[in-house]
């Protein structure tokens, strides 16, 4: 009968919006359905894997500098720079005998000045006057280019001052240095060797593996180079390669707790725990407060399911090596994955301070916050993680989730955005279609009409890609279903949903959002049968229960509605009181929708 009376008809319509428009702004309890969803008011947001998916320790990556890579065969070096000099001794006596032979032959030539000048420069590197020969070496070559022993004099001087410049820090500015001695001797091993070191400690790991290998192809007896080398080979995922520089190693009499680690390590790779654990404890064994072993002993236990242990092998290593960043990131990582996030941050946050450009620990800080819903400290260090990782579409999807929870919609469209196009999947067109949709409803509420209907747009076409590429996605026919609902495409929007509610049944927020859907297309029986199925599954659900009330009122069923008023009344009397005022016709409707927006408290959330 109320099809007949246009006011009352208008006054339905009126009371529809209001609903769609309450139904968006809360988010409640029952809206978190399933492990893998996030309910965000009447849209969905959906994590690729899982929102509390396990984090990776570092061990299972390729190792940090300041961790197991970098350590082996730095200033080793020393002895071979003396064995040098030792030749370069030796050559001189020979130069200064050659040049008493030959002087009045070679007087006031400029080869006898560039030879006298190599003996003076090679007395003057015996003496350790390492500048002065240098200055030296350059004048006989500015008098003879072609003096080979000039040449290859000043490459050794050269390792000699590069080598006190770098010193036990591997100072970059010795780079130059070694450098121009290969340049002046392609056959200085040494200095090949040094310039592996330098870039060893710069983690440029395909440069230092390059010049470690020059060096020992000029001279396969520099045996402290071999496991470098191999766990450079680690790094890299060459496991073979690095087994073969171990035996090198071993066939020159190497075995030290370097060694035992490289081979570890090469055991861990290769999922031999046991005999990977016993490396470890033997290079412990030789040097009790090596770091690298105690850390990797640490990862093994954990994988030989010893948790205890582990824990304690953590807390060595950086008790032993306080600076050991890899090792504060794994008791990060555990206390990630057994849900203790106080923790955890407290762990990923000395890796950072330890090695500030550590942007694994950054994004895994962020998701920690993330999950303590300290969502604008989360967007901080997702922005601190982007500059050394742009290629993860994981880290801005969670970005975008928890810029969508800071209200930041237009950056949270923005990020999703960049996951999409790094993994166009049907649960990125969901999430983008989840972000347009929400920072419609925030340009709603500004007044902003055409700039939220060109987002729901934009939305729907997104939501709609999702579910042709996936037709099972559930979130997603949810998401098209509530943005149809607010483009007032009431019939596509009931469509979806019950396709939502096919994949995925006794869905409340669905429920809810279908009985809008029909309320949208004046099915008022039908609207009222998903309202009261909201509140049969879920008795105190006070969005269900407002909607119900002002549907059966809808209906002319005004003493039902005030049964369900009463209903809400037990549960929040601001709402109840709302939902009394459109009952008694006393509350004009835009007003009422207004003080609904204002002062329906917020219901507390579900941990993640």
């Amino acid at each position: 009968m109320f099809r007949h009376r246009p006011f009352i008809k208008s006054f339905f319509s009126l009371i529809v919006l209001m609903s769609i428009g309450f139904s968006t702004m809360l988010v409640f309890p029952q809206d978190i359905v399933a492990s893998d969803d996030i309910a965000g008011g009447s849209s969905v947001f959906v994590f690729r894997k899982s929102k509390r998916e396990p984090q990776e320790k570092a061990a299972g990556r390729a190792m940090r500098a300041n961790g197991a890579s970098g350590r082996a065969g730095r200033n080793h070096f020393d002895s071979e720079v003396v064995a040098y000099r030792k030749k370069r001794v030796a050559r001189a006596k020979t130069n200064q005998a050659v040049l008493a032979k030959n002087k009045a032959k070679q007087r006031d030539t400029k080869l006898a000045t560039s030879n006298t000048m190599t003996a003076k420069a090679d007395a003057q590197l015996e003496a350790k006057q390492v500048d002065l020969a240098i200055a030296a070496y350059r004048d006989a070559l500015r008098n003879n280019p072609n003096n080979e022993d000039a040449s290859s004099g000043l490459s050794d001087a050269l390792v000699a001052k590069g080598t006190t410049v770098a010193g036990d820090t591997n100072n970059a500015a010795a780079m130059v240095y070694f450098v121009e001695a290969v340049k002046l001797d392609p056959k200085n091993d040494v200095a090949y060797a040094k310039l592996g070191e330098l870039y060893d400690a710069k983690n440029d790991a395909a440069n230092a593996r390059l010049n470690y290998e020059k060096a020992l192809e000029i001279n396969p007896d520099l045996k402290t180079l071999y496991v470098p080398v191999s766990v450079s080979y680690i790094n890299a995922g060459e496991i073979a390669k690095a087994e073969s520089a171990l035996q090198n190693a071993e066939k020159h009499g190497v075995a030290d707790a370097e060694f035992y680690n490289a081979k570890g390590m090469v055991l861990y790779k290769q999922n031999k725990n046991a005999e990977a654990l016993a490396m470890f404890e033997k290079a412990l064994s030789l040097e009790g407060r090596n770091a690298t072993a105690k850390y990797y002993r640490a990862a093994t236990l954990d994988r030989m399911n010893q948790p205890e242990q582990s824990v304690a092998a953590y807390r060595e290593t950086v008790a032993i090596a306080p600076e050991y960043a890899p090792a504060w990131f794994d008791l990060g990582v555990i206390n990630y994955n057994k849900g203790a996030y106080p923790d955890a941050v407290s762990a990923y946050k000395e890796a950072i301070r330890i090695d500030p450009d550590y942007y694994q620990a950054h994004l895994n800080l962020a998701s920690t916050y993330r999950q303590m819903e300290r969502y604008a400290e989360a967007n901080a260090e997702y922005k601190l993680a982007e500059v050394g990782i742009k290629d993860n579409p994981d880290l801005y999807l969670e970005w975008g989730f928890c810029l969508g929870k800071t209200n930041e919609w237009d950056k949270a469209t923005a990020r999703l955005d960049q996951a999409h196009k790094l993994s166009p999947s049907a649960v990125d067109d969901s999430n983008l279609g989840w972000a347009y949709y929400n920072s419609a409803q925030a340009d709603k509420q500004n007044k902003k009409d055409a700039e939220a209907n060109a987002k729901l747009l934009k939305g729907r076409e997104s939501l709609q890609a999702a579910v042709q590429k996936d037709p099972k996605l559930d979130a997603a026919y949810m998401n098209l279903g509530s943005t149809n609902n607010s483009l007032g495409d009431f019939q596509a929007a009931v469509a979806a949903l019950n396709t939502a509610l096919s994949l995925r049944s006794d869905w409340i927020i669905a429920i809810n959002q279908l009985g809008l859907g029909y309320r949208g297309m004046n099915n008022l029986t039908a609207a009222i049968q998903q309202f009261n199925r909201v509140v049969t599954l879920d008795g105190n659900n006070v969005t269900g229960l407002f909607n119900l009330g002002s549907a059966q009122y809808a209906s002319g069923d005004k003493k039902g509605a005030k049964k369900t008023q009463e209903r809400l009344k037990k549960l929040n009397p601001s709402l109840a009181g709302q939902l009394d005022g459109i009952l008694s016709g006393k509350a004009v409707v835009d007003e009422t929708k207004r003080k609904i927006e204002s002062k329906v408290p917020k219901v507390p959330r579900l941990p993640f």
